[in-house]
């Protein structure tokens, strides 16, 4: 096999393994309406029509589009100055290049690609020195360094960062992602100290009385999930449907994940 076949297949190992951990929460998320608009966002940037499944798929079209609106916000950056929300544009437009590019018939060189790749970890970067205490920053950049082969030692360097931040700040939702992102590195000392911590976290914010109900579906993943005790999970998620109302998006997502549980039961 020669070398760039193996670089290619070790990014291609990577990508897969933090897409899994995005997948692996990616159900909190969506359930409670953070990464909806965003994922309407890369199908179809304005438009509120569904893709045809045999519809041909320009793109062209996608990567002249994309390219154009790099080439506007790096104007706004020499122009007026960096942001965090243009950075983080910045970041989302050069992911949906690379992933064009990566289509086999895109034609797309590797030295674009790795142009892009280069511009994602600059940019990510760049964020992170920006906004340094936002754990989702820091999750974006480790993905990014593990997807594409990154040091091991800066990888490491990175999950040490992140571990003091959300001991300092809890984030339920981050720690849930770098938890995820650790098992799958065969990191399983640290995943379950973290697993311990954040088990400890809501068990206070229950004795308390202070935990909300995006906390309780968060507490029912961690002990679904990542502790085995599914039957304590669906008692959280119980609770959430006798506090809330069934309009609401904690509920609704409350109610499919419970559902989801008693069905696996049954089988």
């Amino acid at each position: 096999m020669s070398e760039k076949k193996k670089k290619v297949s070790r990014r291609d190992m990577r990508g897969k393994r933090w897409a899994s951990i995005i997948a692996a929460v990616l159900a909190l998320a969506m359930a409670l309406s953070a990464i909806a608009a965003y994922s309407g966002h890369l199908l179809g940037r304005g438009g509120g029509d569904a893709a045809e499944p045999d519809r041909e798929i320009d793109l062209d079209a996608y990567r002249e589009y994309y390219a154009g609106e790099i080439k506007r916000l790096q104007k706004y950056i020499d122009d007026i100055g960096a942001t965090a929300p243009v950075l983080g544009e910045l970041v989302q437009y050069y992911d949906i290049l690379l992933r064009i590019g990566e289509e086999e018939e895109s034609g797309v060189s590797e030295e674009t690609l790795q142009g892009y790749r280069d511009s994602l970890l600059q940019y990510s970067r760049d964020l992170v020195e920006m906004e340094p205490d936002k754990p989702e920053h820091r999750l974006q950049l480790l993905g990014y360094y593990d997807k594409f082969g990154g040091d091991e030692a800066v990888i490491a360097e990175e999950i040490g960062v992140l571990r003091d931040l959300l001991h300092e700040k809890p984030d339920p939702l981050s720690t849930l992602m770098l938890i995820g992102f650790m098992k799958s590195s065969e990191l399983e000392e640290m995943a379950g100290e973290e697993m311990a911590l954040l088990e400890e976290h809501f068990e206070q914010l229950e004795a308390s009385g202070k935990i909300d109900s995006k906390n309780r579906y968060y507490y029912a993943y961690l002990l679904d999930e990542y502790l085995s005790k599914t039957q304590e999970a669906k008692k959280q998620l119980t609770l959430i449907l006798e506090e809330e109302s069934e309009e609401s998006s904690e509920y609704l997502a409350a109610k499919a994940y419970l559902e989801q549980l008693q069905q696996a039961e049954e089988k």
